[in-house]
C-alpha cells in the first residue's frame, strides 16, 4: 500500500503517489531555479506546468487513475532535465546547432520510441470526434489540420464532384472501426499552422502562415490583397482561416508555430532567441495606424461576435447532435424490424396474412423459390449496416463509441461472406429466368341475344401488373377472350407451366361483362416474371357501352379519335377494325373534360396542360393588323419568342404575321439559306403584357426541321414528310399531327406537347419538366429517352426501348413484341 498525494497543476487534479511527488517537486524546483532569471519566469513556467499536466492527463485511463513514480521519470526523460543543456550549453555557444546532440533534450524526445514497425492507432487525447485524423497524423508525423482538411474536402466533394458525397464519412467510419484506440501516443515534433498573436496587423492568419511555411510575412500579406481585389475570394480565405486556426497564446504553442520541440531545452532556445520579444524597429507608422483603423475595429467586432455566439453555437451544434442521432436511431431501427419480418415471412415463420406483399407482390409468390442460404445471407447484408447505424446513432447520443476495432472487423467479415454467398445465390437462381414460354386460351361468352353489350371493369387492387386490352374485329357472333400468358423458366416447359400459375377473369351477367384490371397468382405459384395480354375479339356491328372503369383498360390509340372519358361514357360504340367508332358523337356537344398529364388520364377541371384542342386562340381574338412577307424556298423553320405560331403544309409559301405595330417591329425575320429564321429584337420579354398575342402563320409545301424556343404555343396540323426533326426549348404548348417515315423529336425545359397521327419510326428525348403525349401517335418503333422529372406516353406497335431517369416516368401503349426497358431511381416505365 502506498501513499497518494493531489497535487493541482493549472487548475487539474492529480492524485500522485509520494515517492513520485518527491521526484516531481526536486523537478520543478530545477526548473523554477534556473529560469527565475529571465524575464516572465511565472509565466514560463505556468507553461512548462501546464505541458507536464498535459502529458499526465495523458498517462491516465479508466483503469489507472493515479500517477506513479514511473509516470514521473516518462515526464523527465520526454522533457529532458535542466543539468542536460546546462552541461552541452558551453559546447554549442558558437556551433550552428544541426541535429539532437548526444546526451542533451533533444535526444531525449526519441527516447520515447519504439522498437519495430511503427504502428497506427487513433490518438484519443487530441480527437475532435475519434481520433482519427489525430492519429493519422501522428503516424505521418504532419499537422493534423492537413489530414483534417483532407476529410472535410472528401465530404463535401471538393474538387471531386459537385456536391457532397458519402465516400469521407463511410471512409472515416471505416478508419474509426479499423483503428485501435491509444492515450500514450507521443507528441510529434512537426511545425503547427497558428494564428501570430506578436506580429499581427488584423488577426495574425497572414504571420502565422508565413512562418509555417519560412516565407517573409509581406509575401503573404501581398497574396491576400491580390485574392481580394481578383472577386473577394481573400476575404473568405481570411474568415474562414481566422476561425479555423488556433492562436498561438501559449509558450508552448508558439515553439510549435516554430516546430521547436516542447522540451525544456526547447524552450529555453525559444527564451534565448526571443521568440516572445517584439522588434524594437517594428513600430507602425501613424499613417499605417490610421489606416488599419477600420480593419481593427472589424476585428473587434468579430472577436464580440464569436464571444457572443460562441455559447448559442454550442448549443445549436449539441441540438443538431441529438436531433441527428434520434433521427438515425429511429430510422435504422424502423429498418431493422422490417428486415426481421421480411426474413421471418420469407422462411415461413409469420402467416402471409400478417404481413400480406413485399412491394407490389405477395410475399409468397415473389420471395417462393429463393434458396433459404440467399435469404439468410440477404438478411445479414442488410442486418450488419443497420447495426453500424445504431450504433453510429448512439455514439452520437452518447459521444463515445462504443464498438471495438475486433467486433467491426469481425462484423466486416460476416458481412464480406454474406454478401458473396447473396451473390452466388442470385446468380445460380437466375437460371429461373432463362427461356420464356407463353400460353394462349381463348374463351368464347355468347352475347348474340343481347342488342347492346355493356363492357365493365373490376378493381382487384393488385399493382403488380396492369392489364390492357386490345380490341379487335371479328365475323362470328359470339365474344371472344383470347389470353396470351408468358412467363420465364428453366427450360420452355417450365416456364409454359410458370405461365399457368396465374389465372384472369372474365364475368358474364347478362349483357353486361366484367374484366379484371389485373391477374392474380394461384396458390404455390412463384414469380417467374410473367406477364398477361388480351385480346378482345368483338362481333361486327355490334353496339358497345363502356363504363368509365373499363375505359381506364383500353389504350388511347383503340379510339378513332381523340375523346374525352365523360364523352367515351356518354356515347355507343362499335368495333371497326382494331378500333372503336363511335355512333352517337356527332349529335355530343358536351365535352368538359381535358388530359391531366400528372395522372395519366383524364381529369375534371385540370387546364394547366390543357391539349383537348387546338392551343391557340380563336382567330378574331388576335389583332387585326397584318403583315405578309415573300419567303420561298425554305424547309426548316426556327421561331424564338412570345409568339402563337401556326405551321401548315400546303401547295405554296406563305408567311403571315397577326400582331400590334410596336410587336411586329420588335420582329426580326430572315431566310439564312433553306431555313427562316423568326426572333425577338428585345432581350428582355415582358410576359405580364396585356397586349393581345402575336400570332405567326407558315405555310410551306415540306417541313423537315422545326425548332421552337421561348414562351410558345405552336399548332402543326398535316405534316407529311419522310424525315421531320422537331426541337422544343423552354416553355412550349404544342399540338401536332403528322404523317412522317421519320420522326425525331428532342424536348427540353417546361414544355408540355401532344403528337397525333403516325410514323414508322418515332424517337424522343425529353430533359427537365416536359411532359408529351403521344399516345394517339401510333408508331411502328419508339425509342423514348426520359431525364429529370418528364413524362412521355408513347404507342408502340412493334418495337420499344424506353429509358427513364431521374424522376421521370414513360407509360407506354400497344402490344411491342420486342421492349428494352431500363429505368434508374425514382423513375418508372409502366404498360398503361
Amino acid at each position: 500500500m502506498k501513499k497518494n498525494i493531489s497535487i493541482n497543476l493549472q487548475g487539474i487534479i492529480f492524485h500522485i503517489e509520494e515517492d513520485g511527488y518527491e521526484q516531481l517537486s526536486r523537478y520543478l524546483t530545477s526548473i523554477r531555479t534556473y529560469f527565475s532569471n529571465y524575464e516572465g519566469h511565472e509565466e514560463i513556467v505556468a507553461d512548462i506546468e501546464s505541458r507536464i499536466a498535459e502529458i499526465f492527463s495523458a498517462r491516465l485511463n479508466p483503469g489507472k487513475q493515479v500517477i506513479s513514480l514511473e509516470d514521473v521519470e516518462y515526464l523527465i526523460t520526454r522533457m529532458g532535465n535542466v543539468t542536460d543543456f546546462e552541461v552541452a550549453e558551453p559546447l554549442e555557444e558558437g556551433i550552428p546547432h544541426t541535429g539532437p546532440a548526444t546526451g542533451s533534450a533533444y535526444a531525449s524526445e526519441g527516447a520515447y520510441t519504439t522498437a519495430g514497425p511503427k504502428k497506427l492507432y487513433r490518438d484519443i487525447n487530441r480527437k475532435v470526434i475519434a481520433g482519427v485524423c489525430a492519429g493519422i497524423a501522428n503516424y505521418l508525423s504532419i499537422d493534423v489540420v492537413w489530414i483534417r482538411l483532407l476529410f472535410v474536402l472528401l465530404v463535401i466533394g471538393i474538387p471531386f464532384s459537385d456536391g457532397i458525397t458519402s465516400f469521407g464519412i463511410i471512409l472515416y467510419i471505416v478508419l474509426w472501426i479499423a483503428m485501435p484506440a491509444s492515450d500514450v501516443l507521443p507528441e510529434t515534433n512537426v511545425k503547427k499552422l497558428f494564428r501570430d498573436p506578436e506580429d499581427k496587423k488584423l488577426a495574425g492568419v497572414a504571420s502565422g502562415i508565413a512562418k509555417y511555411f519560412g516565407v517573409d510575412v509581406a509575401v503573404v500579406r501581398i497574396m491576400f490583397l491580390v485574392l481580394i481585389f481578383a472577386g473577394g475570394f481573400g476575404i473568405l480565405a481570411y474568415i474562414i482561416l481566422w476561425i479555423a486556426v488556433p492562436e498561438a497564446v501559449t509558450l508552448t504553442e508558439r515553439m510549435q508555430m516554430q516546430g521547436d520541440p516542447v522540451t525544456l531545452a526547447g524552450i529555453e532556445r525559444s527564451l534565448k532567441d526571443n521568440l516572445n520579444m517584439r522588434d524594437n524597429d517594428g513600430h507602425e507608422s501613424t499613417l499605417a495606424r490610421i489606416i488599419l483603423l477600420p480593419i481593427r475595429l472589424i476585428s473587434q467586432i468579430f472577436s464580440w461576435l464569436g464571444k457572443s455566439l460562441g455559447p448559442v453555437l454550442a448549443v445549436l451544434i449539441t441540438l443538431i447532435r441529438v436531433a441527428a442521432g434520434i433521427i438515425l436511431l429511429v430510422v435504422s431501427i424502423g429498418l431493422t424490424i422490417g428486415l426481421f419480418s421480411a426474413l421471418f415471412v420469407s422462411l415461413g415463420v409469420i402467416n402471409e396474412s400478417e404481413f400480406v406483399n413485399l412491394g407490389d407482390f405477395p410475399a409468397s409468390v415473389l420471395l417462393g423459390g429463393f434458396p433459404s442460404l440467399g435469404l439468410v445471407a440477404g438478411f445479414f447484408v442488410g442486418l450488419i449496416p443497420l447495426l453500424l447505424l445504431i450504433t453510429l446513432a448512439i455514439s452520437l447520443l452518447a459521444k463515445r463509441t462504443f464498438m471495438r476495432p475486433i467486433v467491426g472487423w469481425s462484423m466486416f467479415g460476416v458481412w464480406l461472406v454474406a454478401l458473396f454467398t447473396l451473390i452466388a445465390t442470385i446468380i445460380i437462381y437466375s437460371n429461373n429466368f432463362r427461356r420464356s414460354g407463353e400460353v394462349l386460351t381463348t374463351k368464347t361468352i355468347p352475347v348474340s341475344g343481347y342488342s347492346t353489350l355493356v363492357l365493365d371493369a373490376y378493381d382487384t387492387n393488385l399493382d403488380y401488373d396492369r392489364i390492357y386490352i386490345d380490341v379487335q374485329e371479328h365475323n362470328g357472333t359470339d365474344i371472344e377472350v383470347i389470353q396470351r400468358a408468358e412467363a420465364k423458366g428453366r427450360t420452355e416447359a417450365e416456364a409454359q407451366q410458370n405461365a399457368r400459375m396465374i389465372t384472369y377473369q372474365v364475368v358474364q351477367k347478362d349483357s353486361v361483362l366484367r374484366f379484371d384490371n389485373s391477374y392474380e397468382f394461384k396458390e404455390g405459384a412463384v414469380f417467374r416474371d410473367q406477364e398477361l395480354d388480351l385480346v378482345l375479339r368483338l362481333p361486327r356491328n355490334k353496339p358497345l357501352r363502356l363504363t368509365r372503369e373499363f375505359t381506364y383498360l383500353l389504350p388511347t390509340a383503340t379510339f378513332d379519335q381523340d375523346y374525352s372519358r365523360d364523352k367515351i361514357v356518354r356515347n355507343t360504340w362499335q368495333v371497326k377494325g382494331d378500333m372503336l367508332e363511335c355512333l352517337t358523337c356527332a349529335a355530343d356537344t358536351l365535352d368538359t373534360e381535358e388530359y391531366n398529364f400528372e395522372e395519366g388520364s383524364f381529369n375534371e377541371g385540370s387546364d394547366d396542360t390543357n391539349i383537348s384542342g387546338s392551343v391557340l386562340l380563336n382567330e378574331r381574338e388576335y389583332s387585326s393588323n397584318s403583315k405578309t412577307y415573300n419567303y420561298r424556298d425554305f424547309n426548316s423553320v426556327e421561331i424564338s419568342g412570345p409568339y402563337h405560331v401556326e405551321l401548315r403544309q400546303g401547295s405554296n409559301y406563305s408567311v403571315r404575321v397577326r400582331g400590334e405595330r410596336d410587336d411586329l417591329r420588335r420582329m426580326e425575320i430572315d431566310k439564312v439559306g433553306d431555313e427562316l429564321r423568326i426572333g425577338y429584337t428585345e432581350k428582355n420579354i415582358n410576359l405580364f403584357s396585356d397586349r393581345d398575342p402575336v400570332l405567326v402563320q407558315i405555310t410551306a409545301p415540306d417541313f423537315n426541321d422545326i425548332d421552337l424556343s421561348g414562351a410558345i404555343k405552336a399548332e402543326i396540323s398535316g405534316i407529311r414528310a419522310d424525315n421531320l426533326r422537331m426541337n422544343f426549348s423552354g416553355a412550349i404548348q404544342s399540338n401536332a399531327d403528322v404523317n412522317v417515315r421519320d420522326l425525331r423529336v428532342e424536348i427540353s425545359g417546361a414544355a408540355v406537347s401532344k403528337f397525333s397521327g403516325r410514323a414508322d419510326n418515332f424517337k424522343l428525348d425529353a430533359t427537365g419538366a416536359g411532359k408529351v403525349n403521344a399516345a394517339g401517335l401510333r408508331a411502328n418503333t419508339v425509342d423514348v429517352d426520359v431525364t429529370g422529372a418528364s413524362l412521355a406516353e408513347v404507342y408502340a406497335a412493334r418495337t420499344l426501348r424506353a429509358d427513364a431517369s431521374g424522376a421521370s416516368r414513360i407509360v407506354y401503349a400497344g402490344n411491342p413484341k420486342n421492349t428494352t426497358i431500363d429505368s434508374s431511381g425514382p423513375s418508372s416505365v409502366k404498360r398503361r
